[in-house]
């Protein structure tokens, strides 16, 4: 079969039956949407009705009302035989708009005696009863108002009645009311009959429907009074309640009837003939139905003969060529008439047939470009496999790089262990020796000898610590002027006289003019110069040690004649934990460290280290500082300061008033003997709330405090002292140093920071830099008498004695992992062991609070095991 037959065959069916269905459907739609319009133009219609008699019904109620409880009426009732003029003048002016309506009002007994009424019909007031029939409904009035439809005795017509109670108006103070009687008033219901006979089509009737299920008035007369059988009234109360209008029977026709509520319980019944609702719109779904299926029938015919002229015909072209190009006649060609999609094809078919024509012309071509590229493919792979063998030696070279410095690195520790266990070898030695001699100059020698390798142990830390600190880009430098010919004066003295204790020569030669002061951190710049004169007096048997200081860009040369160093080692020179080589490390001792740090500190300065050795004849250390962007004051010569003579240690009378916050008691014991020794009186507090309780009831000169206390700590006790306006300088008392602590504490309100373990000079300095009226004291001399001092000697020994039940606490802390407390004592314990000379303590604190804060129990434990071993074998020793 044919394309386009099969296309007739399947679109007939396909598209017939649903454009019948739809068809259907808009007839069933339309037929919809047209009654529910009809019902809505119904309902509207008698909204409109039920509003406009609800209105008429309303004015008479309120009329009525007023002229019920008006005072004309009170003051007549409750005077006997009085004057009724001015009531029946009200009356008059009252229905004066309902005239036209023949309207009349009557005042009534409670027996139906008639007591008034208006207009008067004669001179004398009327004695004739009200209707019996019409008493009897003001009689079984439940409600204070009732509202009929009835007719009077000498009328055939129906009026429109309505009655409202009236009170005796003498009982009015009294609890009950008492009923005097009933004020009717009555008209003919012309406005209600105008309304009723508004119709919305020729055979519609609206009608007023009783309670009792009769008409109760209409525009017919002949219908007013009939009665509805019950299961017609239950279809009147259906109609109501419905949104829809309701079938049914009225006046013996077959109707749509809808209902409303009216006052008085009526209802007002609207009864419409459906065929005369839906005459205007009752073949207008037939007519949607019939349109939409003779659109959906004529659209696929039409959308099949545009494919027969545009698709079918052209695909049977193409076809036709396509069966003549399998025959091998590559001469054909399709015209390209169109520039559509087909066009397209057309187009492309005409391409694949000169293709097909050019084929067997370029075969050989593309064979032998294939055989090219084989080619050139096995030599990449060849280029590959090169690369490949390369990427594995470089991968041998990173590797025997790491075991390189894997190697260096256990170098690096075996030499820090040495270094360490060296000054802490004295240490522990000396002190035994102290504790077992009894003579003083012994003794003094002896704490001399463990005071300087402490010194030595702790500067050895503090450059772990700065190296740390410069590769971790945390090392912050300040920048300030300062006398650089002052500093070098001072390295220099101290040089020369360690370089006349090994027997060397020491020169200074200066080549003016030079700058007398640049900006830079003069503590670094200190530092780097004494590293480097301290390694080339170490590291120089015998000859001489120059310093050679010229202007050009600050560049200060030190020389030695000592060991020297080799080409190969000078590339490593710079590196941490790398000395030359191995003998050097055994010979003179060092962690490598020293050079590293210098050269980091002078490249963040700015500058630079160059070295030029040979070796066996000695070393030229180059120090180049750049003082470009420098205001700087070139000098021709320099005379060094005269030294100062020492002022005395004490002075009588000390101003400062100072505040100790300290939780541990042995730093009290201590902070509190330093206090003592520069005569300073001061107050302790064990807490940061004590602290702040006493700053605020106390003027103090100066406060020290800890960082790390219980109930509160010494950061936030510092910002509640600022808080409260108080300004006293407060110096932070802290083990932990680190750039990011020291900025913490400063941020806090903290103008200074005294580390743990407690320096002596540190502290002179400090308390001294807050007595501006006080010359500065000899630090050598202060704790000279601070080691001679019984108290502290004392204090060291109380602590020794403490440390059992100190390390108990922290084995009992780990034990529970409690770890906020376990951190806690340690800290504690790392300032005060320092502060006392127990340097080895003071490292294992300082990790173990490390550790707790990690919550690592293996560490702790071994730390804490550690620790017991050396306060036993210390105890031991004693």
């Amino acid at each position: 079969m044919r394309l386009r037959q099969t296309l007739l065959v399947y679109l007939v069916p396909l598209m017939l039956l649903p454009a019948l269905l739809f068809g259907v459907l808009a007839i069933k739609f339309s037929q919809s949407f047209y009654w529910q319009q009809a019902n809505l133009k119904a309902s509207s219609f008698l909204q409109q009705q039920q509003l406009a008699i609800h209105t008429e019904l309303m004015q008479l109620s309120i009329q009525l009302q007023d002229l019920t409880s008006s005072g004309q009426l009170m003051d007549y009732l409750a005077a006997e035989r009085a004057e009724p003029q001015l009531l029946l003048e009200q009356w008059q002016r009252r229905l004066q708009p309902f005239a036209a309506q023949q309207a009349s009002i009557k005042l009534v007994r409670l027996n139906g005696a008639t007591e008034l009424v208006w207009p008067i019909i004669s001179d004398t007031l009327p004695s004739a009863r009200f209707q019996q029939r019409h008493l009897a409904r003001l009689q079984g009035m439940i409600q204070e108002e009732l509202l009929f439809f009835a007719t009077e005795a000498d009328a055939s017509e129906p009026r429109l009645f309505i009655a409202r109670k009236v009170y005796n108006p003498s009982a009015a103070n009294s609890d009950t009311r008492q009923l005097w009687g009933y004020l009717v008033l009555s008209l003919e219901p012309e406005a209600v009959r105008k309304i009723l006979q508004q119709s919305l089509t020729p055979g519609s009737i609206s009608l007023i429907i009783s309670p009792a299920a009769t008409i109760a008035f209409s525009d017919r007369l002949p219908l007013i009074g009939s009665t509805f059988a019950p299961s017609h009234f239950r279809t009147i109360q259906q109609s109501i309640q419905q949104q829809d209008m309701v079938p049914g029977t009225l006046l013996g026709q077959p109707m749509l009837l809808k209902g409303a509520e009216l006052p008085g319980g009526f209802q007002l019944l609207l009864g419409i003939n459906q065929q005369e609702l839906m005459a205007a719109t009752r073949f207008q779904p037939w007519v949607i139905g019939a349109l939409l299926v003779a659109i959906m029938l004529l659209l696929p015919f039409s959308i099949y003969g545009l494919l027969i002229r545009h698709v079918f015909t052209p695909i049977r072209k193409l076809t036709q060529a396509k069966t003549a190009v399998g025959r091998g006649d590559l001469s054909t060609l399709l015209p390209v008439s169109k520039q559509d999609e087909l066009g397209d094809m057309f187009a492309a078919f005409n391409v694949m047939v000169r293709q097909l024509r050019v084929y067997r012309e370029r075969e050989r071509a593309y064979k032998q470009q294939l055989e090219d590229k084989v080619l050139k493919r096995t030599q990449d792979l060849a280029r590959a496999n090169d690369d490949l063998a390369a990427a594995n030696q470089e991968l041998i070279v990173a590797r025997e790089t790491a075991e390189q410095a894997s190697r260096l690195k256990s170098v690096f520790l075996a030499n820090m262990s040495h270094e360490i266990r060296t000054p802490l070898t004295a240490i522990i030695g000396f002190s035994e020796q102290s504790v077992q001699t009894e003579n003083p100059e012994q003794i003094k020698d002896y704490q001399l000898r463990v005071l300087k390798s402490s010194q030595h142990l702790l500067n050895l830390i503090n450059d772990i610590l700065d190296l740390s600190k410069i590769e971790a880009d945390k090392l912050e430098l300040q920048q300030q002027p300062y006398c650089c010919l002052e500093i070098i004066d001072d390295v220099y003295q101290l040089s020369l006289t360690q370089a006349k204790a090994k027997g060397l020569d020491c020169e200074l030669q200066l080549r003016f003019p030079l700058p007398k002061q640049i900006v830079g951190d003069e503590v670094r710049f200190r530092q780097v110069l004494l590293n480097l004169v301290s390694n080339a007096i170490k590291f120089t048997e015998q000859g001489r040690v120059e310093y050679e200081l010229m202007a050009q860009q600050l560049k200060i040369s030190v020389k030695d004649t000592g060991i020297g160093i080799a080409p190969a080692e000078l590339s490593r020179l710079f590196q941490p934990f790398v000395q030359a080589d191995a003998t050097v490390t055994r010979h003179f001792g060092g962690t490598g460290l020293g050079l590293c740090i210098s050269k980091k500190l002078i490249q963040q300065m700015g500058g630079d280290i160059r070295v030029d050795s040979v070796k066996g004849v000695g070393s030229n250390f180059e120090v180049i500082l750049d003082c470009t962007g420098m205001s700087i004051e070139l000098v021709q010569s320099y005379q060094a300061p005269q030294p100062q003579q020492p002022a005395a240690l004490v002075n009588e009378q000390c101003p400062l008033h100072i505040l100790v916050a300290e939780d541990n008691p042995d730093n009290q014991l201590l902070l509190g003997i330093l206090l003592q020794q520069v005569n300073a009186s001061y107050v302790m507090a064990v807490n940061g709330h004590e602290a702040v309780e006493k700053a605020l009831s106390e003027d103090f000169d100066l406060i020290f405090m800890d960082m790390q206390m219980p109930t509160m700590g010494g950061e936030e006790a510092t910002g509640l002292i600022r808080h409260a306006g108080i300004n006293t300088p407060i110096i932070a008392v802290t083990a932990n140093v680190m750039s990011e602590d020291i900025e913490r504490y400063k941020a806090s309100g903290c103008q200074d920071v005294l580390s743990k373990p407690i320096d002596q000079q540190q502290f002179l300095k400090l308390v001294q830099s807050y007595r501006p009226d006080q010359p500065q004291s000899d630090h050598r001399e202060f704790e000279r008498r601070l080691a001679e001092d019984p108290v502290v000697q004392a204090l060291k020994n109380n602590f020794r004695e403490r440390l059992p039940d100190l390390v108990q606490q922290l084995v009992q802390s780990s034990a529970a992992e409690r770890w906020q407390q376990l951190a806690f004592d340690a800290h504690s314990l790392k300032g005060s062991a320092g502060s006392m000379g127990f340097q080895q303590l003071t490292e294992l604190a300082a990790e173990l609070e490390l550790q707790a804060q990690q919550q690592s129990a293996q560490a702790c434990q071994q730390l804490v095991t550690r620790m017991e071993q050396i306060v036993l074998e210390e105890l031991t020793d004693v």
